[in-house]
């Protein structure tokens, strides 16, 4: 088995952390403008990074069964979930009807049908000219086709494919690179830049252009200024991914490990952060305005969800594999 790379793990479980903290923070967001703008910020780039990374291991994807694994990793677990999800909101939310379609991606598992496609069509892409501008070009085009929007994901499956795509062309140089001494620098004043730009300039600023999910009538604009903002949202999710790829640490960290398991945070956290938002936890948050809770909490979900006795548990439902022998449950093992 060939040794994991220690930055790429560091990535994965920053970026789940910052998932799990970004669903936790949205109940949150118009408490306090700071908080709308952290919340912006985060989704700026963490999701591009997310893809962008999955982008740079989809390297194999000629190898012979490559998309059968890609197949059986995510589209079954996207159906399994999609069954899960019906069923826990029917019961969580107290529904007159249960409803269930794998037409219309429950909670974040979009993300699932999207990867796949991603990688599909590598095989289309390529093989053209100019691959990157053709996708960043379809990926402004596909606002202009509001009955997309969110049926099987396919408009975030074309904005986000850029980063996809980047991240494919991406070496391990390229990353060395990135994490330079100098690099950082200009990293971490990029992310001010923006930090005060969101804050200050753009404070009022659509969340839902982030999701790229909407088309541009349902944002509410016409076509030329869809296509204006979608460009700009490109090059600020460009930038914020570059910088916050750059600050990553290169070396063997206390969570890195646990960067092998974000899969599993990925498909579990929803279930937890649906339960959280229906309890009086969120009413105590704004009473004693203890935010810095939620990020705390973000971390701790993200352990528990990454330890080996979870994704030990959830084996069967996930990858679809059988539970190993009784003693290999223990939490010491």
């Amino acid at each position: 088995m060939a040794k994991r790379d220690a930055y790429f793990d560091n990535v994965k479980f920053i970026l789940i952390v910052l998932v799990v903290f970004g669903h936790l923070l949205t109940p949150f967001i118009n408490d306090e403008q700071w908080l709308r703008t952290l919340y912006i910020f985060i989704y700026t780039f963490h999701m591009p990074a997310f893809i962008l990374i999955s982008g740079y291991f989809a390297k194999g994807y000629r190898k012979k069964g490559y998309m059968w694994k890609m197949a059986k990793k995510v589209l079954l677990p996207y159906i399994i979930f999609q069954l899960i999800y019906a069923v826990y909101d029917y019961k969580l939310y107290d529904e007159s009807t249960f409803e269930v379609s794998v037409f219309q991606p429950a909670w974040s598992l979009w993300f699932l049908l999207s990867l796949f496609c991603w990688n599909a069509m590598l095989f289309i892409f390529t093989k053209i000219k100019y691959p990157l501008a053709v996708a960043a070009v379809l990926g402004i085009m596909i606002g202009l086709c509001e009955p997309l929007e969110t049926t099987l994901s396919l408009s975030r499956t074309f904005v986000f494919f850029p980063f996809f795509l980047a991240g494919f062309y991406m070496k391990k140089e390229h990353f060395k690179k990135l994490t330079s001494v100098s690099c950082k620098k200009v990293a971490g004043g990029t992310l001010l830049i923006i930090a005060l730009w969101i804050q200050y300039i753009a404070p009022d600023f659509e969340k839902e252009w982030l999701f790229g999910s909407k088309s541009y009538a349902s944002l509410g604009v016409n076509q030329l200024e869809g296509m204006t903002i979608r460009t700009l949202f490109y090059s600020i999710s460009l930038a914020m991914t570059i910088s916050f790829l750059a600050l990553i640490p290169t070396q063997t960290m206390s969570f890195t490990s646990r960067g092998a398991q974000t899969f599993y945070v990925y498909l579990l956290h929803g279930f937890l952060i649906k339960y959280i938002r229906l309890s009086s936890f969120g009413d105590w948050i704004e009473s004693v305005q203890g935010y810095s809770i939620l990020l705390i909490g973000a971390c701790g979900v993200a352990w528990l969800l990454s330890s080996k006795y979870v994704s030990t548990i959830a084996r069967p439902l996930i990858e679809l594999k059988p539970l190993p022998r009784r003693k290999s449950l223990s939490l010491g093992k």
